[in-house]
């Protein structure tokens, strides 16, 4: 596929924590998760998701992340990988495919090593043959965030309406916080979303963040309208670890 790694870094930047995306927010009914993981709505154990937030180890660390990608209800692209959080910028590697009903001239199967400052994605196919690596530099205009937790704590400085109680998250009881961020709000978190966001005219985005009793965010979700299609993506992050080696290919 031609500009491979130029499509692979915009996928990777917007979905793994350039934030909650840009455009026009235009929430959809959430379409059915095809990954197995699973949000119950119903009474779980309290907790103050205020205090787990605060007391959350600040130290850099991975989690297993899978990603996935709908316009409309009809499910686009999964990513899934490691990726290490919480230090200067969001690093890992990740596996990207579209799904069934992709065109075939947009399908994409491939690989991607996230840097600080750059992307390398290769092709794979169905056989495991594997194409070359290609580069692609990130923008370094202004930084984005390193953590999915920021936005919980946007999202409480909303007040008591964005805090909609604990639910059961993978069998484990996780706070629940929904609204919607404005610019004004992301311009000193995220410069990078916020300058995006400006570009197209977007004032703000709805997203939900599900955080646990250790103050890990453990699912994300972002609702907005891309050229006119209501789009969702669902990140869910478990098996979280210290952070693990990442480097550009030989």
């Amino acid at each position: 596929m031609r500009h491979l790694a130029t499509v692979a870094a915009g996928i990777a930047a917007t979905v793994l924590l350039t934030g909650c995306g840009a455009g026009d927010v235009e929430r959809a009914p959430a379409p059915k998760s095809k990954s197995g993981a699973s949000v119950t709505p119903k009474a779980a154990a309290a907790f103050e998701v205020e205090a787990a937030l605060k007391n959350a180890d600040p130290a850099p660390y991975s989690a297993q992340i899978t990603s996935e990608s709908y316009a409309g209800s009809t499910l686009t692209i999964v990513m899934a990988g490691r990726m290490n959080l919480n230090g200067s910028a969001p690093t890992g590697k990740m596996t990207l495919k579209t799904s069934d009903s992709a065109p075939e001239d947009q399908a994409v199967n491939a690989e991607t090593i996230l840097l600080e400052n750059a992307t390398y994605t290769r092709t794979l196919d169905d056989d495991g043959a594997t194409g070359e690596w290609q580069r692609a530099g990130l923008d370094s205009a202004g930084a984005g965030v390193a953590d999915y937790s920021v936005y919980a704590r946007l999202l409480l400085d909303l007040g008591p309406k964005a805090r909609k109680g604990s639910e059961e998250v993978d069998g484990a009881p996780a706070h629940r916080l929904s609204g919607k961020l404005t610019q004004d709000q992301l311009r000193s978190v995220d410069r990078r979303l916020y300058d995006r966001m400006r570009s197209m005219g977007t004032e703000e985005f709805a997203c939900d963040v599900w955080v646990n009793e250790s103050g890990r965010v453990v699912r994300f979700e972002q609702w907005l309208t891309v050229s006119g299609v209501s789009a969702h993506n669902v990140v869910k992050l478990k098996n979280f670890s210290a952070p693990v080696p990442v480097s550009a290919p030989e």
